[in-house]
């Protein structure tokens, strides 16, 4: 859990370290897509971190598989 918790924390800095300044220098708006477009990061980080079985993004392509199967099965009836 340390080595993870250490490649989190220097991709985390290298971003930051990156980005500070452009955010500071953004709209308000701006800074709100960044926050939003981080708060996702920060949820996987925590669950690659914890090792907790929580919801992450294969999950959630996994609900879309089913309906992707019926619709492909619809559009082509040569499909088995």
């Amino acid at each position: 859990m340390i080595g993870k918790f250490i490649c989190v924390l220097l991709l985390a800095s290298a971003m930051l370290i990156h980005d500070i300044p452009k955010v500071m220098a953004a709209s308000n708006r701006d800074r709100l897509v960044y926050i939003a477009t981080l708060a996702p990061l920060l949820y996987l980080a925590v669950i690659f971190l914890t090792a907790k079985p929580w919801p992450n993004l294969d999950m959630i392509f996994n609900l879309f598989t089913g309906p992707a199967k019926l619709f492909i099965h619809w559009l082509d009836p040569t499909y088995t």
